[in-house]
């Protein structure tokens, strides 16, 4: 509770103690040509100068309906509360709404120029853009035409190799085959060698039996011949007798 009371008197003393620290607020000078602003709070004190309107001061402190104000300027004096106005001034916001327009049409100006030179950029970009994209579609049908006549080509090559593939499989009938021939050809070599040696034998031996038999042959037709000689003499000199 001590604590508590100790607190609550701290908090009330200070803004006693430091008055300009509990009130500084920020303020305008209203609508009037002209504003003393005084040594004092009050209108017996001497005047150090006016004021013009909008004139923005720092509230520091209030008394006898004056407030102690601090200017721009670094300036402390006492000026009546009555024409001290918290809003912004009307013409503030209009100066403030000009400086704004102004800086809007600067901005304007300055984009219609820029609109310019990118309405030229555009320009010079969509001819540079035309001219890439008919290079583009010369260069894609050149690559579609290689295309057709690679596509041929490769259908020419597929039907050769499936042809030689074919070819090559009666190659190698071909080759079995001959060597198969070959064989039987070794084979044929072989027997026609040893028909051959047959053959000479057997000529031999035929023509041992060709002269054999006419040997024979004339044996017989000199025996046969003998025997008819003989039986004629026998006849002859049967007749004789």
């Amino acid at each position: 509770m001590r604590k508590f009371i100790f607190h609550l008197i701290i908090f009330i003393t200070i803004p006693c103690l430091f008055p300009q620290l509990s009130f500084s607020k920020t303020g305008w000078v209203s609508d009037m040509l002209l504003l003393t602003f005084r040594q004092g709070p009050g209108n017996s004190y001497s005047v150090i100068k006016t004021l013009k309107s909008n004139t923005l001061v720092s509230i520091l402190e209030e008394q006898n309906g004056f407030y102690k104000v601090e200017l721009q300027s670094k300036e402390i004096g006492w000026v009546d509360k009555k024409f001290i106005i918290f809003e912004l001034p009307k013409t503030v916001i209009i100066d403030q709404l000009s400086q704004k327009n102004k800086t809007l049409e600067n901005k304007i100006l300055k984009l219609s120029s820029n609109t310019g030179t990118l309405k030229e950029k555009f320009l010079s970009q969509e001819s540079e853009y035309s001219q890439a994209t008919r290079s583009l579609e010369i260069s894609l049908k050149t690559a579609l035409d290689e295309q057709k006549k690679l596509s041929s080509s490769l259908s020419k090559a597929r039907e050769k190799y499936n042809t030689l593939i074919k070819q090559s499989k009666n190659i190698q009938k071909i080759v079995e085959e001959n060597k198969i021939l070959q064989k039987e050809n070794t084979t044929l070599s072989k027997e026609l060698e040893i028909l051959k040696t047959k053959n000479k034998d057997l000529f031999k031996t035929g023509m041992i039996k060709w002269f054999l038999s006419g040997v024979g042959v004339l044996l017989i037709g000199w025996i046969i011949g003998q025997s008819v000689s003989s039986r004629k003499r026998r006849s002859g000199s049967s007749l004789l007798d």
